[in-house]
């Protein structure tokens, strides 16, 4: 036996698994589909609402920067081995590469690397730098500290040499993925 319900519409009685009202054509119940929508609407919403400031997400970054600045440093050397897995033109397969790669990452390094390119993005700097020769190319997110640290970013050409301390996310294109990383002065 099917239980009833009034319709909030007409107010006429209708089966609680009706759809629509018979009587005035109004829709009853919602899909799933429309239910996780809303549901992830509401979700995003509240995060918005009640997700860290942008004051706050500062701060926690700078914190992430400074514990990178104090970090222990991996002693992983871009030369060598690291560069023969990675180079174009190395002996080494996509499988060696993928398993060094899963080695690699989140370790700490400071490297002392050769500048081929430099990008501004956000409110850090990519720089490329170059993988020819003895050393491994790399792609270093770096985030200066100050406005001497910014200046000297900008000022680097090809083939500077720049010494950086971050952390290991991956690879890309044989390079090595370095975000964040901070300067390291000489």
């Amino acid at each position: 036996m099917s239980k009833i319900k009034n319709c909030k519409a007409c107010g006429k009685e209708v089966a609680t698994s009706a759809k629509v009202c018979p009587h005035c054509g109004k829709k009853l119940k919602i899909g799933m589909f429309l239910k996780i929508i809303m549901g992830v609407i509401v979700i995003a919403v509240l995060g918005a609402i009640f997700g860290p400031s942008d004051e706050e997400k500062r701060k926690e970054f700078e914190a992430t920067l400074n514990s990178i600045s104090s970090a222990e440093v991996a002693i992983i050397s871009p030369t060598g081995e690291l560069q023969a897995i990675f180079s174009f033109g190395s002996k080494h397969t996509d499988l060696q590469r993928d398993n060094k790669e899963k080695e690699l990452v989140g370790k700490i390094v400071q490297w002392t690397l050769p500048v081929y390119e430099v990008n501004k993005d956000g409110d850090g700097y990519r720089i490329q730098t170059s993988g020819s020769g003895s050393v491994v190319g790399a792609f270093v997110t770096v985030y200066p500290r100050n406005e001497n640290q910014r200046a000297l970013i900008e000022g680097l050409k090809t083939n500077n040499m720049i010494t950086v301390k971050g952390k290991i996310t991956g690879t890309m294109m044989r390079s090595i993925e370095i975000d964040p990383a901070v300067l390291v002065s000489n």
